[in-house]
């Protein structure tokens, strides 16, 4: 067999040299293939050795070399069904490989079924590897109709994780650096979940950095995740911490928090561990909305947000969410917000005036009267000025005195 592939080799190089196309001759070759060892051998020749320096670069390579793979791509698969042997089952994958890596964007303008082909490779070829690098084409070719396809095996490997990691980690490398090539918004959400997928260290920090080359600031599509009810409260949480994180859009983090914070009180199915992921998704928007505010806010999302602001404060689990919305309050600064402050400060009052107060509620209490202070509304005068009448401890006439100093008195 080696004598018979050294005789076809020997021909084509001595053929090659008085043929005036040498695409044409090297396509009449392919043509005549009797196995898929010659076709790899045949494509070997075309493509020359690598560069000594650099392994990836092929210098005397034809000219012609994209629109031959593209063309072999089609002589392969045609021959790949009827494999039989192992030895022409791996010819055909290293020739599947080698057409992957040589394809340009320039062939799927030149041959409409390419992205079609490539993806059938993906579909009947089992090694992982050649998956990888026939995915990772069709993302440089920009085969633009396989790009739901490329998002939906990224999602089905994200969504069931492999018994033998290995392989499922290359398909999901070939994925996202294809949707990465692709530069479509569509494919951000794929892979901004695949950073919280079963993969490894090393896999995810790929999909974050593919991340920005897809979407500059990914404001949009994070924030349907939080409105869209497909989406799981433990996906809205990354979602709104990557919104946090990666927009530079202070105004749209300020109305993504009051989106992630009326998610977490939706009336989602009630168990501890989804309680769980409730708070912790209030505890960040509410505190997004200290830190950014709610100034780009349309005026009904705002009335939205003291909503939600209260009942956190009312019924919110644990003193860090209770206290974490007086900081909100406080920072908001409007009159809406010394309005709530000043009827929470209300209640504490009329309890200690009941004597049913106790050391919770003088913590609270310290924390409410520099928050109403520092928003500056004169409205809030009242309830300070009654507080300071009240047998509360000196540490909460201390800062009962600095808030009314600070409304004006």
């Amino acid at each position: 067999m080696k004598r018979t592939i050294s005789v076809i080799l020997m021909g084509l190089i001595g053929f090659a040299a008085f043929c005036d196309d040498e695409l044409d001759f090297y396509k009449q070759q392919l043509d005549n293939a009797l196995t898929a060892v010659d076709q790899l051998s045949i494509l070997q020749l075309a493509r020359g050795p690598a560069d000594k320096d650099d392994p990836d670069k092929y210098p005397e390579e034809i000219a012609s070399a994209g629109e031959l793979y593209a063309y072999a791509l089609g002589r392969v698969l045609q021959m790949y069904s009827n494999l039989k042997g192992q030895k022409d089952l791996n010819a055909a994958n290293d020739s599947f490989r080698l057409i992957a890596k040589g394809l340009t964007e320039d062939q799927k303008d030149g041959d409409p079924n390419l992205g079609q082909n490539l993806w059938r490779v993906v579909k009947l070829v089992p090694d992982p590897l050649v998956k990888m690098e026939v995915i990772q084409a069709v993302g440089r070719i920009k085969a633009d109709e396989m790009l739901p396809r490329v998002i939906q095996i990224l999602k089905d490997t994200t969504s069931a994780p492999y018994d033998n990691r290995i392989a499922g980690e290359r398909i999901a490398y070939g994925a996202i650096d294809a949707l990465k090539n692709f530069g479509d918004p569509s494919g951000y959400l794929p892979v901004f979940f695949a950073l919280n997928g079963w993969y490894s260290n090393s896999l995810k920090k790929v999909a974050d950095q593919a991340l920005p080359e897809i979407i500059e600031d990914p404001i949009e599509p994070l924030t349907e995740v939080l409105h869209n009810g497909a989406y799981n409260l433990e996906e809205k949480y990354a979602a709104l911490r990557a919104i946090e994180e990666k927009s530079k859009d202070e105004s749209a983090k300020g109305k993504a928090a009051i989106a992630a914070l009326y998610e977490g009180w939706r009336g989602y199915p009630v168990t501890p561990k989804m309680q769980k992921e409730a708070i912790k998704l209030r505890k960040l928007a509410i505190d997004m909305i200290a830190r950014y505010g709610i100034d780009g806010a349309e005026d009904d999302e705002k009335k939205q947000a003291y909503s939600l602001l209260e009942r956190s404060y009312r019924f919110g689990v644990d003193t860090e969410e209770h206290l974490g919305v007086v900081k909100a309050l406080g920072n908001l600064a409007t009159e809406e917000s010394a309005n709530l402050l000043s009827a929470f400060i209300a209640v504490l009052n009329s309890n200690l005036e009941r004597g049913i107060v106790n050391q919770q509620d003088e913590r609270y209490m310290r924390a409410l009267l520099p928050a109403l202070g520092s928003t500056g509304q004169a409205s809030g005068k009242p309830v300070v000025r009654h507080a300071l009448s009240l047998d509360w401890s000196s540490g909460v006439h201390q800062v009962a005195q600095k808030a009314l100093d600070n409304l004006g008195k």
